[in-house]
């Protein structure tokens, strides 16, 4: 059994993948289609642009995992049993699975996130989400109700085997940092300032439902999907919208993604999207084969 996994988000700037847009022809066709529907050149926005612009960053990464995508299809000539789309890659899978087509993704992504960095500065407090790695499951519990207990709420958001996502408040979020720097078998990773998965965002989800996914028809699915959030298996396009604005306020939980890839007996995954754990987190339970720009750029450079 084959799974394809695609990503989700990773920090990443345009100087980290500016071969791949400026040469690739599989990545300049989908970012000149994404320039069409978004009304301005994607290029030049994601060459510019500044933290706060998330549509940018999210649109941009969008056009390089379905580019990639393109190239797996190219390359290795394979339908995957199953698709994983893990946090924002669930978007990369409702376009792989044919649930949405680019163009219906790529104006769900844009304007979606146009919406959301207005949602988030109006947000009373300054939260952000910390990522750790090596912290197990048991242990964030433990840390999580020893911070509630002082008052210091912090929430689980994420759990990607080795590594953990724990959103609070921007103070609570420096107490984290301390508490960890102090434990000698794991480490913190990076920050992002702005809540995702969280409890918090529950609103902003029924927003975006109401006013953007009501305007896009889900198609039905040519392959079934894992859920990032629970481990099951969707076949219907209404399960994939819903799925997707999941994704809001629910934590991903890479275990039960990963007990549900055994129960499929998926021996071989193929991790297609930019910079992301994904390979590593993978590679010690399935055989892993890592499509990013980075290979793509190096085998395209041999052949």
């Amino acid at each position: 059994m084959i799974g394809l996994v695609l990503p989700g988000l990773a920090p990443s700037s345009y100087e980290e993948v500016k071969d791949f847009i400026e040469t690739n022809p599989y990545a300049k066709k989908r970012f000149q289609e994404a320039s069409d529907i978004i009304g301005y050149s994607l290029a030049e926005a994601f060459r510019e642009a500044k933290e706060e612009q998330h549509e940018v960053f999210e649109s941009a990464f969008l056009a390089n995992s379905i580019a990639l995508l393109d190239y797996f299809y190219d390359r290795y000539g394979l339908q995957p049993h199953y698709s994983i789309g893990a946090s924002f890659g669930g978007m990369s899978v409702a376009v792989q699975s044919a649930g949405l087509t680019f163009a219906e993704s790529m104006w769900l992504t844009h304007e979606s996130a146009k919406h959301a960095r207005g949602y988030f500065q109006r947000m009373d407090g300054e939260y952000h989400t910390h990522f750790i790695f090596n912290l197990s499951l048991e242990e964030t519990e433990e840390l999580i109700k020893s911070f509630n207990n002082k008052g210091m709420e912090l929430e689980l958001v994420g759990h990607l085997e080795k590594v953990v996502c724990l959103c609070a408040e921007k103070s609570v979020v420096q107490s984290l940092k301390e508490v960890i720097n102090q434990r000698s078998k794991c480490f913190s990773l990076h920050t992002m300032k702005q809540p995702i998965h969280s409890r918090l965002l529950t609103d902003l989800k029924h927003q975006l439902r109401d006013k953007y996914y009501s305007q896009v028809v889900f198609k039905p699915l040519q392959s079934p999907i894992i859920s990032d959030v629970d481990g099951h298996i969707y076949k219907d396009p209404e399960e994939l919208k819903q799925m997707l604005l999941d994704g809001y306020d629910h934590p991903v939980r890479w275990d039960l993604v990963s007990k549900s890839m055994k129960q499929k007996q998926i021996e071989t995954a193929y991790v297609v999207g930019p910079r992301n754990l994904f390979t590593q987190l993978l590679k010690y339970e399935f055989k892993t084969v890592g499509i990013s720009p980075d290979t793509v750029m190096h085998q395209v450079g041999i052949s």
